[in-house]
């Protein structure tokens, strides 16, 4: 690393960004867009509609249980390439399908080639790159989900008015391909010593494993993690908190527009709440160096509360506000908060393993979202309901994590 020079590692977290922008900003933060007008001209109820989420975050459950085997014996970076190619295949794929068993279909075809090239993925890699500033950098790439759906909320939204759910998602197929296959295939590289480099700050690490920075200690296995009351706490905490969460944005677009609000102020409002995703997952990021992980978990999951009562409330002005502010930090629990808590609490000794485990548990809890608030919508033509059960559940999850977590990181 000469002076003057930027660190490879930076490019891998701006290619990144980029591909997280326009794979899950656009497949898991924009499917609010497609619900209304696909059930529309289709006759599917929310629920069945809202089932292709449910089998997208199943399918990336099974497959964190198996990352810490996975990694350690596929060469990542040819999975990669092949899933870059496949993903905006598949999402083109939805354009033609013609009942919700062709959707169902696509969905699980397109959820296992997407897991390669996942934020779960990412930060496993940017995770090698970066010793020093890992968490910031594990916020940058990981803002692009919500810089994606800040800007194709809207697109698609007009698309959609314009010439039709189908043609919008050949269209949004196309931008895909044209952002991940370059990025992945001439960019995206697993360690530094694929190019020659060490991690980003190793220069700083002392003989003993410890950095001047504090960069996680070396850790436990996951054998030892799983004796660990916080490691049970956390992964049982995450699952009604992602629940939480999964509950609360992705109904943003179709509860404002139930609630009187015409649908292009609700596909704006979405892309404004995503913009705030972004910057805040970088902020969430900073955060967790700052004032450590118990605080930052916590104040994280507060202002899931405050987006998810701002949605209760919506009718009231101020409560724009609340959904933007919840939307914004709250919202990168899953992406920001977990990986951190890993690194912070376990170690990096047997990370992939840890996170896997952990992040199969948030899946868990997106698996369940979908179909509790479309069956809620179907009983009561509100989403009202599920949204109290959602606070209740985030209420909980902010003092379990409040006693569980430790008090000062290690390091």
């Amino acid at each position: 690393m000469g002076k003057g020079k930027i660190y490879y590692g930076w490019y891998v977290v701006a290619a990144a960004c980029a591909v997280v922008a326009v794979t899950m900003g656009i497949i898991t933060n924009c499917f609010s867009q497609f619900i209304k007008p696909v059930c529309a001209d289709m006759g599917f109820t929310r629920q069945q509609m809202s089932m292709n989420q449910t089998m997208l975050s199943v399918v990336q459950m099974v497959m964190a249980m198996m990352w810490g085997w996975l990694s350690k014996r596929i060469n990542l970076h040819k999975w990669m390439c092949a899933a870059a190619i496949l993903v905006p295949f598949f999402y083109f794929s939805y354009s033609y399908a013609r009942n919700i068993y062709m959707f169902y279909g696509i969905t699980l075809l397109l959820s296992i080639s997407y897991c390669i090239i996942s934020m779960m993925v990412f930060t496993y890699i940017v995770g090698n790159w970066f010793v020093k500033n890992r968490g910031v950098a594990i916020g940058m790439a990981s803002m692009g989900s919500g810089i994606g759906a800040m800007i194709m909320n809207t697109v698609i939204s007009q698309m959609i008015i314009a010439w039709g759910w189908r043609f919008t998602y050949k269209a949004v197929a196309v931008l895909m391909f044209l952002v991940v296959v370059p990025c992945i295939f001439l960019v995206i590289r697993e360690k530094p010593s694929d190019k020659g480099l060490e991690p980003y700050g190793a220069d700083e690490v002392s003989a003993q494993g410890k950095s001047k920075g504090g960069v996680p200690f070396e850790g436990v296995t996951m054998a030892e993690a799983a004796k660990m009351p916080v490691f049970w706490a956390v992964a049982l905490t995450s699952v009604g908190l992602v629940m939480s969460i999964s509950v609360f944005y992705q109904t943003l677009a179709p509860h404002l527009s139930d609630n009187g609000y015409s649908v292009t102020f609700a596909a704006v409002m979405t892309s404004v709440s995503m913009g705030a995703l972004a910057v805040g997952k970088v902020m969430l990021g900073r955060m967790f160096d700052r004032l450590g992980t118990r605080k930052a978990a916590v104040i994280a999951c507060i202002c899931t509360l405050i987006g998810i009562i701002g949605m209760i409330y919506c009718k009231a002005t101020v409560s724009l506000f609340a959904i933007i502010f919840g939307v914004g930090l709250g919202c990168s629990f899953g992406a920001i908060c977990m990986p951190i808590i890993t690194q912070n609490v376990f170690g990096m000794k047997d990370y992939n393993s840890i996170y896997g485990k952990l992040s199969a548990a948030t899946g868990l809890g997106g698996a369940f979202a979908p179909i509790i608030s479309g069956r809620t919508y179907d009983i009561y033509g509100s989403y009202v309901p599920i949204y109290a059960v959602a606070a209740a559940i985030t209420v909980a999850g902010i003092i379990i994590l409040a006693v569980a977590l430790p008090k000062k990181d290690k390091g």
